[in-house]
């Protein structure tokens, strides 16, 4: 995930209006009920200057792990009102910084420099604001004349300008602000728009915002105010995102998927793997393997095409030109002469064995901390693959979205490499290349800057829609002892029985049962822990099977496993030998 700016107090801004030192305000901020975080606005002199300095902080929980983020941003002005700016963003190990400078002989250019990153020239719009006592100055004048607050400020570590617009509607004291005004608008910070309510007042500033992140209302006010009785949400922010998805046994093998979005209008870009159809449908399918022509197409080398250059690019999110990736190349060892195709799917082998830890408590880390901590999620995966790719001459980019696992649709972040004139998607946390058909595209990013992800837009596009596959067990079929996937694959026990219900395929044996079966992604090193590695006496088929969990991953051609639930290690043993598959696309 990335963080996201909830407080307009600690946006840095700048503009025309007089400014004087301000005392020190906290605010504290309630998400869905639960109180989350916080944030800290310090104006005062510094010599014949002025420094102000801001500091947000929050913790969100995600499937039981915190994430905490912690943002700092410090702006020097000088006597002749230039700004010198350096923010700090952490949100995991090691943080994300950078400087600014703007000078008012140069009003219309906002220099940025990031760490590990090129200097950035950022044009600043007509009558932006990035001196943070000239936004409090305007958020007082507003409440004082009652009029319409329009206030365009910078976001420095997403890179993105955000702009509040706000309606007064009347008086409203709070406790301690007797002079409180009620605003009522929205909030837009690059592409996403919310509404938002503010509360101001023409001596104190800014007294409460409220608003929705996601699918939650947050709330931040001054540390003064009593704390509000909210009812607590049931769930998280994150677990809001997932909606649950009747099973299917063959999720990951789906050559294509139909969904119907109910609840609104599903807005979607379309390539080649989303297409959509009539009646608030969507086709989703598999991406077609590469062609001969395709696959032996070679990396880049020298300088890239115009049109490749922004994903052959290094930045502060995948800085693949410091020496910590000479060492993950060496790991790699790849032979000289490799394809883009084939250096695609070493990078997806080598990237999901590297992160051992598939740890829910980074919040977003560099490619650059992956190498030196390998630990995250599907962003960290995905960052560390992108940087290894464009090292090696491939260009790739990052995509956001949803994707469809273990009975739930969820956010997600996978990859796109460039093969001829087509982006291909590959997914190094599964470690699938090409990737599965179950993923609603929102949008793709070139990994310039930490707003480029777009993780607001994902956890707000699809907010009250809700998604539903159609002919969900289609083309799945039963003959005796043998059962068809959708995609032609088969799968044969001799004297097996096989049975689907409610989207549940078992199987039992003369030996025992019934076992669940279904395919998988490949098991990570969690799922090995204390796990043995099996082979067939006769056939030498593999798999790894936990004694904990009595579960048996059976490795199959083309990067595929199968996952047997409720098997003993004789059992297992006797599987190996006696499963019979047949790939569709192995032709065998």
């Amino acid at each position: 995930m990335r963080w996201t700016p909830l407080f307009p107090a600690t946006v840095l801004a700048c503009g025309l209006l007089a400014a004087q030192p301000l005392p020190r305000r906290t605010f504290r901020q309630w998400i869905g009920g639960q109180e989350a975080g916080g944030a800290s606005l310090d104006i005062r002199a510094d010599g014949p200057g002025q420094v102000a300095v801001s500091h947000e902080w929050l913790t969100l929980s995600r499937e039981g792990s915190a994430i905490r983020q912690d943002m700092e941003e410090t702006v020097h002005r000088a006597p002749d009102g230039s700004l010198a700016f350096a923010w700090t963003v952490q949100l995991s190990r090691e943080p994300f910084e950078g400087t600014a400078t703007w000078s008012p002989q140069a009003p219309g250019v906002l220099r940025l420099v990031p760490k590990n990153g090129a200097p950035v020239t950022q044009p600043v719009p007509a009558g932006a604001l990035l001196w943070p006592g000239d936004l409090e100055a305007r958020y007082r004048q507003a409440a004082r004349l009652r009029q319409p607050l329009l206030a365009v400020t910078y976001s420095f570590p997403l890179q993105q300008w955000s702009t509040v617009a706000l309606q007064p509607q009347g008086p409203d004291p709070r406790p301690g602000f007797p002079d409180a005004i009620h605003f009522r608008g929205q909030e837009t910070d690059g592409t996403v728009r919310s509404p938002l309510e503010s509360w101001i007042s023409p001596v104190a500033g800014e007294v409460r915002q409220t608003g929705m992140l996601g699918a939650l209302p947050f709330l931040v006010q001054r540390a003064e105010l009593p704390v509000p009785a909210q009812a607590p949400a049931t769930t998280g922010f994150f677990e809001r995102t997932l909606q649950p998805l009747a099973p299917n046994p063959f999720l990951p093998w789906l050559p294509e998927v139909i969904l119907r979005a109910t609840g609104g209008t599903a807005s979607l870009p379309e390539d080649a793997q989303q297409q959509r159809l009539p009646d608030g449908r969507w086709r989703l399918r598999r991406p077609q393997p590469p062609t001969p022509a395709e696959a032996a197409e070679a990396p880049v080398t020298g300088t890239p095409a115009a049109l490749d250059a922004p994903y052959l690019a290094a930045s502060p999110l995948v800085p693949f030109r410091d020496p910590a990736f000479d060492g993950l190349l060496r790991r790699m060892a790849l032979p000289p002469g490799l394809s883009r195709w084939q250096l695609t799917q070493r990078v997806m082998d080598f990237v999901f064995d590297w992160i051992t830890e598939k740890d829910y408590s980074v919040g977003f880390a560099s490619a650059l901390e992956v190498c030196h901590h390998p630990a995250g999620d599907c962003t960290e995966h995905g960052v560390l693959a992108v940087a290894l790719l464009r090292r090696l001459g491939v260009p790739s980019r990052g995509v956001v979205g949803w994707v469809a696992v273990d009975g739930l649709i969820g956010l997600h972040f996978w990859v796109e490499v460039k093969l001829a004139d087509r982006w291909v998607p590959v997914d190094p946390t599964f470690d699938q290349a090409p990737a599965s058909a179950f993923r609603i595209k929102l949008a793709d990013s070139d990994l310039a800057d930490l707003g480029s992800v777009g993780w607001d837009s994902a956890a707000t596009a699809l907010q009250g829609l809700v998604w539903r596959p159609e002919s969900w067990e289609a083309g799945i079929r039963i003959a005796g002892d043998q059962v068809t996937a959708p995609d032609g694959s088969r799968l044969r026990v001799p004297g097996g029985r096989w049975r689907l219900a409610g989207g549940i395929l078992t199987l039992t044996t003369a030996h025992g049962g019934p076992w669940a079966v279904e395919a998988t992604t490949r098991p990570d090193p969690s799922d090995r822990v204390g796990a043995h590695h099996l082979a067939g006496a006769r056939t030498q088929q593999k798999g790894w099977w936990s004694p904990a969990s009595r579960a048996l991953w059976v490795e199959l051609p083309q990067g595929r496993w199968l996952l047997v639930s409720g098997v003993s290690e004789s059992e297992s043993f006797l599987l190996l030998d006696q499963l019979e598959v047949t790939t569709a696309r192995s032709g065998n």
